[in-house]
């Protein structure tokens, strides 16, 4: 018996007592939001770390008495077998698939949808094929034991599975691609006209380019650095070049903190960010521009502009550490 249960037997429960407790703490965890948890993480990691701790046990425990009434198993023993299986499929999907998508680079903002669709599929099959040989393992006596274990699995797994989607995606952040229209830059002109400088996504080259333009022109780096003498803020309060505005806009370390945006005069908030299983992307290096349009990077080498007012983002070029400039000086302001 896991050291776990022995320790909550002396107490004088049971086993099932046991997982009841450990049920109601990690439900506690996930769906109540904690103070201590802006400075500890996002709700997104500690959902996983409370599944590969705490909710294999719970889905074991749900999963073993599914197999039990349905197929007639021994409780007892499918709890452990399945307890093994979930610990299995959990483990290798978070090394396998967790934050994978940020690694490629032909994934930006214009198509992660689709591969984060994917990516659940592929997730879903993953663990599928991890967990079907424990099912095997505890229906193997049965007539048909393949196509019975297969049966089993796809119905249990496949619900404790959508149980997971649900619980990870309600504390996941996809307002950046929800609440937004991604569209081609040509489809946002701000105005006024302002010029974007930038690193090339190894760093080696700095490049240059002017809104309403689509091929960037290469730049002397000590011509880029003398933009920005200063080390750049990655996170916080966003520099503005507005002369006239009532938004605020703020950038947070963690990637479910996104984009902020708070209007002085209403009190209305906008929030965009993009954090999920197997897409963390950060939003930094943020400027914003005359009439509320925004210059950020997104992840390590998106540059991205955004419109909030009319909800639309345009992938503007690949690169890092972009620092923009206005055409016309007199649109802008100091920036704090």
């Amino acid at each position: 018996m896991p050291p776990i249960f022995k320790c909550l037997k002396l107490w004088g429960g049971s086993i099932a007592a046991a997982l009841r407790l450990l049920v109601g703490i990690g439900l506690s965890l996930a769906l109540c939001p904690s103070p201590a948890w802006a400075n500890g993480g996002s709700a997104l990691l500690w959902t996983g770390l409370i599944h590969l701790v705490v909710g294999n046990l719970v889905i074991a425990y749900l999963e073993a008495g599914l197999l039990s009434w349905w197929f007639g198993t021994p409780r007892g023993r499918s709890l452990w077998v399945l307890l093994a299986a979930n610990y299995a499929s959990a483990w290798a999907g978070a090394l396998l698939l967790a934050n994978r998508l940020s690694q490629y680079p032909g994934l930006t903002i214009a198509n992660v949808q689709v591969w984060l669709a994917i990516a659940s599929l592929l997730a879903f099959l993953l663990t599928l094929v991890i967990e079907y040989p424990f099912f095997w393992l505890l229906l193997r006596q049965r007539k048909r034991p393949i196509q019975t274990a297969l049966k089993a699995t796809l119905l249990i797994h496949g619900l404790s599975y959508l149980l997971l989607f649900g619980w990870y995606s309600f504390n996941s952040q996809t307002s950046l691609i929800s609440q937004t229209r991604v569209v081609p830059v040509a489809q946002l002109p701000p105005s006024p006209a302002y010029t974007l400088h930038y690193l090339s996504p190894d760093g080696a080259q700095a490049l240059r380019l002017t809104s309403g333009e689509t091929e960037p022109i290469a730049i002397d780096r000590a011509a880029f650095d003398a933009l920005s003498p200063e080390p750049q803020s990655r996170f916080g309060p966003v520099p503005k070049l507005a002369a006239h505005t009532d938004w605020d806009y703020y950038t947070h370390v963690f990637s479910a903190g996104g984009l902020l945006g708070i209007n002085r005069a209403t009190q209305a908030r906008q929030h965009f960010a993009l954090e999920t299983p197997f897409a963390v992307w950060a939003i930094s290096h943020a400027t914003h521009l005359p009439d509320d349009w925004l210059v950020f990077q997104l992840d390590r080498d998106q540059i991205c502009l955004l419109h909030p007012a009319s909800q639309r983002i345009a992938l503007i070029a690949r690169g890092k550490d972009p620092v923009v400039t206005l055409s016309d000086p007199a649109e802008s302001v100091n920036r704090p």
